[in-house]
């Protein structure tokens, strides 16, 4: 697995002419490929926090909780990215395996935020809860509490369990090197990011699942039949939005973590594949849809109509001209012909 890491992996090939021939086959693609994923998805990432950033409609309480899920999965782009040559000071390989740790845990939280939010709503359009004045800016400071300080709180039993079982050599970093200083040894691995994210998963599917069990007593409920439609729509884009992103999250993780337990060279390409494609398509999926796709289409419009006049604006304003000037010549008091008033009489 060494050296296969090492010929594929880190960096691109020897690209001499003597040795362009056997090494532009399998290495450079693969180094490739991993290179032009992470920057792609870097990329789109930052265009989706730009979009959720623009659009006033998308910046409620759903939109903000998602600006930092996307936030988050940057800065697990970014670190991964800093990684893949190898570290081989043991400072920044600690400090980067605890920082991908804490960013990973922090990814699956703001999950959890997102589809809780999306339950509370479902519960309070159909009067299960009652319906409170809840400020925005309370529940997102709850909500952001929990998403960056409960894995704080995991990181910090993943530094003791690390530090335990290194004996208090905690600079040691020949098995975090071993996968590039992006995870942490396997008992703090276990307890400190897989228990967890299980944990969370679990609790994210719930939500989901009764999410949409809701959902379906709220539109049954409506009498108009295009009201119906219209809600079955929203509610069926949102959750099928969150599954896809959690199950995309879920798939990457997995990965991770057979890699970690597994010795396969298989797996460990397979997983970063995924890692270094995951941002671009959760950019695609969170912006690529016909809600995003309306307010984008809406805005053109609107530019449209502000630079480019209509025949119908055109021929309405000429309508008002001339009856205007018919209503003037109409009229025989002076006062009306004069644009001004007359002056005072010396």
């Amino acid at each position: 697995m060494e050296t296969l890491y090492t010929a594929r992996l880190h960096g691109f090939p020897n690209l001499s002419r003597s040795s362009l021939e056997p090494a532009l086959s399998e290495e450079s693609i693969l180094s490739l490929l991993i290179v032009l994923g992470s920057s792609v998805s870097l990329v789109g990432l930052v265009f989706a926090f730009i979009t959720y950033s623009l659009f006033s409609d998308l910046r409620s309480l759903a939109g903000t909780t998602l600006m930092n899920l996307l936030a988050a999965l940057f800065m697990t782009q970014l670190l991964y990215v800093i990684g893949v040559g190898g570290v081989p000071d043991p400072e920044l390989c600690v400090a980067l395996a605890f920082s991908l740790h804490y960013i990973r845990l922090c990814v699956f939280c703001w999950m959890l935020v997102m589809t809780h939010h999306m339950y509370s709503q479902f519960r309070t359009n159909l009067h299960l809860v009652p319906v409170t004045d809840n400020a925005i800016g309370k529940r997102f400071f709850r909500y952001s509490a929990f998403a960056w300080g409960i894995p704080a709180v995991f990181l910090t039993a993943s530094i003791i369990i690390q530090y335990h079982d290194k004996a208090g050599k905690i600079l040691d970093t020949a098995s975090l090197r071993e996968h590039n200083c992006w995870f942490l040894d396997k008992n703090s691995f276990i307890f400190g990011l897989l228990v967890p994210v299980v944990v969370m998963v679990v609790f994210i599917f719930s939500y989901i699942i009764r999410s949409a069990v809701v959902a379906r007593y709220v539109i049954s409920m409506q009498v108009d039949k295009r009201i119906r439609d219209k809600m079955r729509r929203k509610r069926t884009l949102q959750i099928v939005l969150f599954t896809k992103i959690n199950i995309l999250l879920l798939t990457v993780m997995v990965l991770g973590a057979l890699t970690k337990l597994i010795k396969s060279d298989t797996l460990w390409i397979a997983y970063h594949v995924g890692q270094g494609l995951q941002g671009i398509f959760i950019a695609m999926l969170v912006t690529c849809n016909c809600q995003v796709l309306k307010l984008y289409s809406k805005t053109i419009k609107t530019k449209r109509s502000k630079y480019i006049p209509s025949y119908g604006n055109i021929a309405a304003e000429a309508r008002n001209i001339i009856n205007r000037g018919s209503s003037v010549t109409k009229s025989t008091s002076l006062q009306l012909l004069a644009w001004e008033p007359c002056p005072d009489p010396v």
